[in-house]
């Protein structure tokens, strides 16, 4: 057995460490947008500027929007991968209140059901740094792996048109540095190749959130 336990940890870290690059917890005391109004945010958002702290950069044409279900509001990721497969993630999205009962966090979860066990339901944090919910919006994940003491960010820079005018480039970008993204680090969209070969109606794995695995061991 204790082989066994030796093997899977070994093969936890060699998968988690391909993707979890930064050292230590995600960054903490991060200022999030004030008095968050998710019926402002609804509608669509393309993603304008993207980054992922594995450099692992292969979707496009991203777009972001709210959909009200019976059964809640859920969040529809959608892109274009490597410019040939349309795909789509839909999550049911959680509003976590204040006591004055308004919006602060939010946090994503979808469910596979095919997936293992321990896989079947996943949970990210979706938090908004700033938006004036006209033009754009800085949203960012972070996911800490305790196993090997890393973290990883991906960035959403929103805007409700396909091109960010400057003024909201500018302002879009400000409370990066909360989370050590400097600016030069994100990589535009690309909206000129949105017409992709192929089309999966199916939900697929979340490209933007990646934990695709368990991070922590318990005894």
């Amino acid at each position: 057995m204790e082989i066994i336990k030796t093997i899977t940890i070994f093969i936890c870290i060699k998968f988690v460490s391909g993707y979890f690059t930064l050292p230590g917890k995600c960054p903490e005391n991060v200022k999030l947008q004030e008095e968050f109004n998710l019926a402002e945010f609804d509608g669509t958002w393309y993603q304008a500027y993207r980054y992922s702290s594995d450099g692992q950069l292969t979707n496009n044409c991203s777009t972001i929007e709210l959909s009200y279900k019976p059964a809640g509001i859920y969040m529809n990721f959608s892109r274009v991968d490597y410019g040939l497969f349309h795909r789509h993630s839909i999550g049911k999205l959680e509003v976590i209140m204040k006591k004055n009962e308004v919006a602060s966090e939010l946090d994503v979860t979808f469910q596979f059901e095919n997936a293992p066990r321990r896989l079947k339901v996943r949970r990210y944090p979706f938090r908004v740094m700033a938006t004036n919910y006209n033009y754009y919006a800085t949203v960012y994940t972070c996911q800490y792996s305790p196993l090997i003491n890393k973290h990883y960010i991906y960035v959403w820079i929103l805007s409700r048109h396909h091109l960010l005018n400057d003024v909201s480039k500018e302002l879009a970008m400000k409370p990066l540095s909360q989370i050590g993204v400097v600016p030069e680090k994100l990589v535009k969209d690309n909206w000129s190749n949105c017409v992709p070969k192929y089309y999966d109606d199916q939900g697929t794995d979340p490209m933007t959130f990646r934990y695709a695995v368990p991070v922590g061991l318990t005894k």
